[in-house]
């Protein structure tokens, strides 16, 4: 029998009314340890629930908003209700993961709150089969990092571009030192902390990493056993590929449903997982740059004609590209060798990958030339991001080659153009920049 809502829902729940300040709302989550709390409206015998979450307290602290504010006089979205008797398919039909917490009210009163996690995690995997796309089969989870010079606030704003509940510190060497998640967060505005100071002297060290070749089974003991909500995922050079929360790890579980059915002898179910796999490998030699790790021309021209027809389609809708080429590679490669060059290469695909929102696309567009699409991005606020891959680079310690520069091209997408159109004038806004003494960033020229 399907379990109703009121069952699998928490029944410990950190509440406030809406007349209250900001400030005490941020108390009560930082002594609970709660990262969302219910706000209650009450009006005419009728009671409304918002909710607080942490992204809204990053967006609050990001923007200066006064602590002393009443939670009535802020944007709080509104929560959705649902009724206790429901039971979990019927739920699950109504919603989907943008509904990240669900109120359960029974006579205007709040008995419950639930998050779509709590759904996924009591659905029998037969049904939720049927609810999954195939896309989630092969979703990234990349991390946010940053440098452990890095100063909190500037963090902070990383982890709320980045949508993302955690933040991993890293060292010159890529390697992970440290990790920030908002829980962490709320403790430091809780006691009103400096947040100018450096990442590093507020992150949780060491940082406790699982390899990537690890099973699920031993993803699943390893949450269970450190009581973490989520893991550090690194190669076999303890370089981070990625971060999986509780959520991300159960979507997987399901999505690997196949592999259960093949431990009960079904010969079919094998054979559909042994093409499956063998249609990722040929997804992604054919996707993606051997020496980088990077998309390549082909997959990212893909993703460049989708993103094309969206601006297209929609008013506003903003399409950036940034062609990014090394300065004089050639004298690297006659100088120190081509191995130094393919490791200088890879460098500057991992400070290319950091350096980006998880939105953008980073590929290698060939030799020492590099493409970003940036979406929702107008040319002014690429040429900035443009910027900071530029000083970044320059900023950079190569092992072998001590100071390497790049040039960029910035141009923006205009409606009803072809990508070649567009291409031509960030290659012309490349060539600028290179004729204008390198290691410089140019934006495109549109003629009137």
């Amino acid at each position: 029998m399907m379990p109703t809502i009121e069952e699998i829902a928490v029944k410990t729940i950190v509440s406030i009314e809406i007349e209250k300040p900001l400030k005490e709302a941020i108390q009560k989550m930082a002594s609970s340890n709660h990262r969302n709390i219910v706000v209650i409206e009450n009006s005419n015998n009728h009671k409304t629930f918002y909710l607080l979450t942490i992204s809204d307290l990053i967006e609050y602290k990001l923007c200066n908003i006064n602590e002393d504010v009443l939670l009535k006089e802020l944007k709080l979205e509104k929560a959705k209700v649902l009724s206790k008797d429901l039971n979990i398919l019927n739920v699950l039909n109504e919603v989907d993961s943008t509904d990240k917490y669900m109120v359960i009210v029974e006579n205007h009163e709040l008995i419950g709150i639930l998050s779509y996690s709590d759904i996924i995690n009591n659905i029998d995997p037969k049904i939720l089969m049927k609810k999954q796309t195939i896309g989630a089969l092969i979703l990234q989870y990349k991390a946010t990092t940053t440098y452990e010079n890095t100063s909190t606030i500037q963090a902070i704003r990383l982890m709320k571009d980045n949508n993302s509940d955690s933040i991993i510190i890293i060292d010159d060497n890529h390697k992970a030192i440290g990790i920030f998640t908002t829980k962490d967060f709320i403790n430091l505005i809780h006691v009103n902390a400096n947040l100018n100071t450096p990442i590093n002297k507020y992150m949780t060290s060491p940082v406790n990493t699982l390899c990537e070749y690890s099973t699920i089974s031993e993803a699943i003991d390893f949450i269970r056993d450190k009581h973490f909500k989520r893991i550090v995922v690194t190669n076999e050079n303890d370089e981070i590929t990625g971060i999986l929360t509780q959520k991300e790890l159960l979507r997987i579980i399901y999505n690997k449903w196949i592999d259960f059915i093949k431990e009960e002898g079904n010969r079919i179910s094998k054979m559909n997982e042994e093409l499956l796999s063998k249609a990722t490998q040929l997804e992604e030699k054919a996707s993606f740059d051997f020496l980088t790790k990077l998309y390549n021309r082909r997959k990212f021209n893909s993703f460049l004609e989708y993103e094309i027809s969206k601006a297209n389609r929609y008013k506003d809708q903003h399409l950036s590209l940034l062609l990014v080429d090394i300065d004089y590679f050639k004298n690297v490669n006659d100088t120190y060798g081509h191995l130094v060059g393919d490791n200088i290469l890879q460098e500057v695909s991992k400070i290319l990958t950091i350096c980006s929102r998880d939105t953008d696309i980073v590929a290698r567009w060939g030799g020492e030339e590099f493409v970003l699409m940036l979406p929702q991005t107008n040319v002014e606020q690429a040429f900035l991001v443009g910027e900071k891959l530029r000083a970044t680079i320059e900023k950079h310690k190569f092992d072998d080659v001590k100071h390497i520069t790049c040039s960029i091209g910035v141009s923006q997408f205009h409606k009803n153009e072809d990508k070649d159109i567009l291409f031509k004038r960030v290659d012309a806004a490349l060539y600028k920049a290179k004729n204008s003494g390198r290691n410089r960033v140019e934006m495109e020229q549109i003629s009137e």
